[in-house]
């Protein structure tokens, strides 16, 4: 989610478009998140499914690295509309679900530690990114976010399954 701080970045010494690049980007991305939003909110109905979860993270992380081969305004406009389309729908089905999954009497406590999570780790986050650009440059950046991430949520995917087709114990 840190990978805000490496466009600036890709704008400029990649694409070689400055500031109009920059927004071109973020606008990009921006409209691909409303319109995945829009989505979101007009189809589901119950609890998201797990999958949409995995899904979505896992993409977002693979589109990243991507990025790295990317050195074309339009194609990395589109590449940004996706991406951003696909996180929304990401973003939403964490907040969903965790909500959803939550007791009433704890969900203010457990929805305090999901913002801490999604956005007290950002400054940490942030170093990452930006500690991996000044170095390698923002392809390497980019293609190193998606990859540590896409890392983590493989894990996380691996874990879910192993869970699902272990017995449990009873009491």
């Amino acid at each position: 989610m840190n990978f805000n701080v490496i466009i600036p970045l890709y704008a400029t010494e990649v694409l070689n478009q400055g500031v109009h690049g920059f927004g071109l980007l973020l606008s990009a991305s921006g409209a691909g998140s409303l319109v995945g939003a829009l989505l979101v909110s007009s189809r589901v109905k119950g609890n998201p499914r797990l999958m949409t979860l995995v899904g979505s993270g896992f993409l977002v992380s693979a589109l990243l690295v991507l990025l790295n081969f990317i050195h074309s305004l339009p194609l990395a406009v589109g590449m940004f509309a996706i991406i951003g389309f696909i996180n929304i729908i990401f973003i939403v089905t964490v907040n969903s679900i965790i909500q959803l999954n939550s007791s009433d009497q704890f969900r203010g406590r457990v929805m305090s530690v999901y913002s801490f999570a999604f956005a007290g780790t950002t400054p940490i986050g942030n170093l990452f990114a930006g500690s991996i650009t000044e170095r390698l440059g923002p392809g390497m950046g980019f293609l190193l976010c998606g990859a540590v991430s896409g890392f983590f949520i493989l894990l996380i995917a691996i874990n879910i399954l192993l869970k699902k087709h272990v017995p449990q114990a009873s009491i």
